[in-house]
């Protein structure tokens, strides 16, 4: 089964009927659609083969923290989805929807890559929705519900990711001819080391700040899991300043458009005075510059991955080596302090 809003408002449950048929039921409110969804739900955990359509939609159903854009992504892969110009499009697993994922082979693995090439995909996107299937897989494997995933020895295509980084230079030229509510996002976004987007900075709410302990928790969409962070104080003195003057109090939203509304799209506005400065930033580079400016000081690693809410400060390590010149630097004079002894500094012209 799967739940999704149509172009024109209305809710759709896609299920199979007794036959094995596949029907769908529309309704006005999305509670409705998710009532007759319960109802028709039947727990297939034990003793029952799992079809690509089946695992999909029970990875959204345990997995109800994904974004909506994440869950419109899995459903559209096995269900398709109408346009808002009524035209229906066919999901790139939709030729293998039907299908036991145990016997899932190579060339069902070969037939999405094709549907999504044939689209004009690169192939980030294509492991995108591979790695989707994937994710799907695994989850009903740990449930006992197929033996592995599939599809698990295959490798994904080689891309090169796309560049979200820009350089300071180009940043402050943008942040000078922006208007002050925007430039308010970017002093939030990089204080708290937040991703742009309806999910974490312009989702964010008065609520999650703690003006006792000066910290901020947030919500992370991409991994499903809160993330504090602990801003400096200058920006924690604006943001209250700020909360004192909001007539909506906790409720009300950190980050506005200029009519003093919950931002719903900002990329075509980011676009134009990206134009009219001269610069190609995206905005997620203010999450990139907040981590290089913090690494580039000296700032501790861990405290570094726990500011952007990785799981691990290795993945910082990984991402951000290149931003860390004064930890090598350091690191080079404790090599050097090491070649002294009794006071006395140790020749290394044979060295090399």
């Amino acid at each position: 089964m799967s739940v999704f809003q149509r172009s024109d408002g209305r809710w759709v449950v896609k299920y199979k009927d007794s036959t094995g048929k596949r029907i769908q039921k529309t309704f006005k409110e999305e509670n409705d659609a998710r009532s007759f969804e319960d109802e028709l739900y039947v727990d297939s955990r034990e003793g029952s083969r799992l079809t690509v359509f089946e695992a999909v939609t029970l990875y959204l159903k345990d997995h109800d923290w994904l974004s909506d854009g994440t869950k419109r992504m899995y459903s559209w892969s096995v269900a398709g989805a109408v346009g808002k110009n009524g035209t229906r499009s066919v999901g790139c697993a939709e030729c293998i929807a039907d299908k036991f994922v145990d016997e899932l082979t190579r060339r069902d693995f070969n037939d999405v890559r094709d549907n999504l090439r044939a689209r004009g995909s690169c192939n980030g996107t294509i492991n995108n929705y591979i790695g989707m299937l994937h994710a799907s897989f695994r989850y009903a494997a740990s449930e006992g519900l197929v033996p592995a995933d599939p599809w698990q020895s295959f490798s994904p295509l080689r891309h090169r990711k796309k560049h979200r980084d820009g350089s300071l230079e180009d940043f402050q030229k943008l942040y000078a001819i922006l208007p002050d509510w925007m430039q308010w996002w970017c002093r939030t976004a990089m204080a708290l080391c937040l991703r742009p987007g309806n999910v974490e900075l312009f989702d964010l709410q008065w609520k999650a700040f703690d003006w006792h302990h000066g910290a901020v928790t947030v919500y992370m969409g991409k991994v499903g899991r809160p993330k504090t962070v602990y801003p400096i104080d200058e920006y924690m003195d604006e943001a209250r300043a700020r909360f004192n003057a909001d007539e909506d109090g906790r409720e009300g939203f950190v980050c506005r458009n200029r009519y003093g509304r919950q931002v719903k799209n900002y990329k075509a506005t980011w676009r134009r005075y990206c134009k009219r400065a001269g610069v190609a930033i995206p905005p997620y580079a203010m999450r990139h510059l907040a981590a290089t400016l913090m690494l580039a000081a000296g700032a501790d690693v861990a405290a570094v991955a726990a500011n952007l809410g990785h799981s691990s400060p290795a993945i910082t390590l990984n991402v951000y080596a290149h931003a860390m010149p004064s930890a090598q630097r350091n690191a080079s004079r404790k090599m050097g302090a090491a070649w002294c002894e009794n006071g006395e500094k140790s020749s290394i012209k044979s060295i090399g």
